[in-house]
């Protein structure tokens, strides 16, 4: 009978995580906020710490009037660190999938 409880509640826990997704945190529908993150992948790509500053008072603004989610902000400022600390070509793989792994429109 255990057993049975068990795979039950492997397999539901399975389907949900099917359901729910497991790519990409989502940054939202809004057009500017993907020009934001265009914008940033541009100045991380050409390793320019204050474009990318410039970039993220762009973001965070976005993301204070609500046109950016917050969780996604918070991915981008992570990432931003990680590359003004030298690790400009792991990050910019990084947001390229990240980027590649938006939805628009929801």
């Amino acid at each position: 009978m255990m057993r049975r409880l068990h795979g039950t509640t492997a397999l539901a826990l399975l389907a949900s995580l099917a359901l729910a997704g497991c790519g990409p945190t989502q940054m939202g529908p809004d057009p500017e906020a993907f020009k934001g993150v265009d914008a940033l992948y541009t100045a991380i790509s050409l390793r320019e710490p204050d474009r990318v500053d410039a970039c993220l008072a762009m973001l965070r603004s976005l993301q204070q009037d609500g046109r950016l989610e917050e969780a996604a902000f918070d991915e981008l400022v992570a990432m931003s660190g990680e590359a003004k600390g030298g690790d400009w070509e792991s990050v910019q793989t990084r947001l390229a999938r990240f980027m590649r792994g938006q939805r628009r429109g929801r």
